[in-house]
């Protein structure tokens, strides 16, 4: 899945021994706040199990994406090798875009399950303070019905969330501490990983046009007949199952005949749809720059 070393925590070989034992089919729901090393966890236990088993990596975090570019959710099996299939979010926090992120985790693991991976490992949003946190991601929790919950918490920030599920019989509980480890990257750090992520999808870009006659227009859509705002606007350019073909940038739109955007080679008869995201990107802005939102 990755390379590099990883420092292995306290309770790591227990959860890849209970999942290894187990011998059932496994859903494996990691998490815990921004920075508390949830990436590295979802890594280690991907690259363990994928050493006998085949194994999904499930990447819910939109902001800090590490199968598609940001504003995407991904899903990859391992060790097969295989493109990844992305769903388009349309931000980079699920804040504003609760029920796309849930529709995206939801979709990504059922593809998963459609390839019959025997683990897949679901690396969760960083989103958990406050009675708005909470309830994203029990939503998430009860919609994607885990067989695990992994904790990751540095203190008990996590035991309103867990006590919803203490009592399910089809979910186990495993809490691990925060490691002390784990670096906290300040958000400018975090915003250079995204425009590095974001100028790499876009390095091998070129102008395409796509007829809009019997297309789907989902998300944040302009009116019909206003073009005002709408350049600079991210796009996806979906399959028939809403699967991202390829992210783009609109440079001129044509109501009711053709949209054109700056993307990477996409084969134009194969989108079935666009999705309009709240984000507008601008690659040659100065560094820290390049994202912006709209109304």
């Amino acid at each position: 899945m990755c390379s590099g070393l990883i420092s292995i925590g306290e309770g790591w070989e227990d959860l890849t021994t209970a999942l290894r034992d187990s011998g059932d089919r496994e859903s494996v729901y990691v998490v815990g706040a921004t920075d508390s090393g949830k990436t590295t966890l979802c890594r280690y236990l991907v690259d363990t199990m994928a050493l006998q088993e085949m194994t999904a990596y499930v990447d819910c975090d939109t902001g800090q994406s590490r199968i598609g570019p940001p504003t995407t959710g991904g899903m990859a099996v391992y060790p097969r090798s295989s493109t990844p299939y992305l769903r388009f979010v349309g931000s980079t926090s699920p804040g504003g875009h609760f029920i796309q992120t849930l529709t995206a985790a939801k979709r990504l693991a059922e593809k998963a399950d459609e390839l019959s991976v025997r683990v897949t490992v679901i690396d969760s949003p960083g989103i958990i303070s406050g009675g708005v946190g909470a309830e994203f991601q029990f939503q998430m929790i009860d919609l994607l019905r885990p067989t695990r919950i992994v904790a990751l918490q540095r203190g008990r920030e996590l035991e309103r969330l867990l006590a919803n599920f203490a009592r399910h019989p089809g979910i186990a509980i495993h809490r691990i501490a925060v490691s002390p480890a784990v670096v906290v990257r300040p958000a400018t750090v975090r915003r250079r990983y995204r425009e590095e992520r974001f100028r790499t999808y876009f390095s091998g870009a070129e102008l395409q046009g796509v007829p809009l006659p019997g297309l789907g227009l989902q998300g944040r859509a302009p009116d019909p007949g206003n073009r005002r705002g709408i350049g600079g606007r991210l796009i996806s350019l979906n399959d028939p199952e809403n699967f991202v073909i390829a992210l783009g940038i609109v440079e001129n739109l044509y109501p009711g005949k053709r949209v054109e955007v700056f993307a990477p080679p996409f084969d134009p008869a194969a989108v079935a749809s666009l999705r309009f995201g709240s984000l507008y990107l601008d690659l040659d802005a100065e560094p820290g720059s390049m994202e912006s939102f709209r109304n």
